[in-house]
């Protein structure tokens, strides 16, 4: 059992965040709010945090060039969940504990923009899942 493990939120990846916001999302899920586009250079992506009723987010991932790894994703799978992100107390116990189970490290421990540059790492699993784990929010 990894301690504090919870889910955060996923990760979708979009070719344009402002038209899956305008065609999609917005008009069906009617959200709470949606933060400012923020690019994270780290990653070559930018981001929105889409908040839902119940506080559920969902975060959307545009590619900011050609070379960022959710370019590669939108060619090879169109779109769509890209990972699913927890919130760990101890982000290197948790990271060394998957990588026991077999799962491969992607990137990181890095920050991230998104997140109040929370260090964030993604792994590969066994079942060619993305899994995003990130450090959990310190109260000030």
């Amino acid at each position: 059992m990894i301690p504090g493990l919870r889910l955060d939120h996923v990760g979708y990846a979009v070719e344009s965040i402002e038209r899956y916001l305008a065609d999609f999302l917005v008009p069906l899920f009617e959200p709470e709010s949606v933060s400012s586009t923020v690019e994270d250079p780290l990653q070559r992506v930018r981001i929105a945090v889409v908040t839902l009723r119940g506080g559920h987010q969902i975060e959307l991932i545009e590619p900011a060039n050609r070379e960022s790894p959710i370019s590669r994703f939108l060619r090879q799978k169109r779109g769509g969940l890209y990972h699913c992100c927890y919130a760990v107390d101890d982000l290197a116990k948790a990271m060394r504990q998957f990588v026991d189970k077999g799962c491969v490290l992607i990137s990181g421990p890095a920050p991230a923009c998104a997140l109040d540059n929370r260090k964030v790492v993604f792994l590969f699993t066994p079942h060619h899942d993305v899994i995003e784990l990130v450090e959990e929010r310190r109260p000030l």
